[in-house]
C-alpha cells in the first residue's frame, strides 16, 4: 500500500491547527466562562458563608442580649417588688405606731380628763361640805354661844406666846383707823369692856378706842386687827385647818397615782 506523507503531513497540520484554533477560540473561553463561573459560585458560597456567619453572631448577640435583658428584668422586678413589699411593711408599721400613740394618747387623755372630773367633783365636794358646816354653825350660834366666843377669845389673848404678846405691844403703840376688832354678831357693851380691859392688861396700853365692826364671815368668832397684824379665833379657824389638811392629803395621793402610773413604752424603732 502506498502512503501518501504529503497528505498525512497534510492532514497532521491540519489537525494540529484544528486543535489550536479550537483551544484558541473554544475551549478557551469555555474553561474562562467555566472558571470564572467557579470562582463565581466560589465568591458566593463565601459570601453566603459570611453572611451566615455574619446573621449566627448577631443572633448570637441577640440572643445574648435578651438574655441579659431577660436577667436585667428579673432583677428589677425582684427589686422593685422588694421595695414595694419594704414600703407596704414601713407604712403599716408607721400605720400602727400612729395607731398606737394615738390609741395611747386617747387613753391618757381620758384618764386626764376622769382625773380632773374626779379631783372637780371632790373639790366641789368638799367645797359644799365646808360651806355647809360653816352655814350650819352660823345658823346655830346665838348669844350663850357668843359670849361663849367671848370668853375664849380673852383665854387666847392671855395665853399669847412672849414673841406674839411683844407684837400685840408694838402694834398697838400707835393708834390707827385699822385698828378694830370684828365678830360675827354684834358684841354687847359688857362684851367689848371685857375684850378693850384684857387688850389693855396684856399690852400695858390704853386703847379705849378700839372700834368693833361686825364680819359674818368669821363663823362664830372673833378677829382683833392692829396695823396689818391679826389676832384672831373662831371656828372657820379650824374649817381652815381642816379643809388645809383635806387639800394636803388629797394633793398627796394625786402625787402618788401620777408616780403609780405606768410609763408609756417608747416607740419602736423604724
Amino acid at each position: 500500500m502506498h502512503i501518501d506523507w504529503f497528505t498525512v503531513a497534510a492532514q497532521a497540520i491540519n489537525f494540529l491547527v484544528l486543535m489550536w484554533l479550537l483551544k484558541r477560540f473554544l475551549y478557551k473561553p469555555i474553561l474562562n466562562a467555566i472558571a470564572a463561573r467557579e470562582k463565581n459560585i466560589a465568591d458566593q458560597l463565601a459570601d453566603a458563608k459570611a453572611k451566615e456567619a455574619g446573621a449566627q453572631k448577631e443572633q448570637d448577640d441577640f440572643k445574648q442580649k435578651n438574655n441579659a435583658f431577660d436577667k436585667q428584668k428579673t432583677e428589677l422586678m425582684s427589686n422593685a417588688k422588694k421595695e414595694a413589699d419594704d414600703a407596704r411593711a414601713n407604712l403599716l408599721k408607721e400605720a400602727q405606731m400612729e395607731a398606737d400613740a394615738l390609741r395611747a394618747k386617747r387613753k391618757e387623755a381620758l384618764k386626764n380628763e376622769e382625773h380632773d372630773l374626779n379631783q372637780e367633783i371632790i373639790t366641789r365636794t368638799k367645797q359644799e361640805i365646808f360651806a355647809i358646816a360653816a352655814k350650819i354653825l352660823r345658823d346655830l350660834a346665838d348669844v350663850s354661844l357668843e359670849e361663849q366666843m367671848c370668853t375664849v377669845f380673852i383665854k387666847h389673848l392671855q395665853s399669847l406666846t412672849e414673841e406674839d404678846n411683844h407684837t400685840l405691844t408694838s402694834a398697838l403703840q400707835t393708834y390707827s383707823p385699822s385698828t378694830f376688832v370684828a365678830s360675827a354678831f354684834a358684841l354687847s357693851p359688857a362684851q367689848q369692856k371685857e375684850i378693850t380691859a384684857a387688850i389693855i392688861k396684856i399690852s400695858g396700853t390704853d386703847k379705849s378706842k378700839l372700834q368693833f365692826k361686825i364680819v359674818p364671815e368669821l363663823v362664830s368668832g372673833i378677829e382683833l386687827s392692829v396695823s396689818g397684824h391679826k389676832l384672831a379665833w373662831s371656828i372657820a379657824d379650824y374649817l381652815g385647818a381642816l379643809e388645809k389638811g383635806v387639800d394636803e392629803a388629797m394633793s398627796g395621793k394625786s402625787d402618788s397615782e401620777e408616780k403609780a402610773k405606768p410609763q408609756p413604752e417608747s416607740a419602736h424603732a423604724a
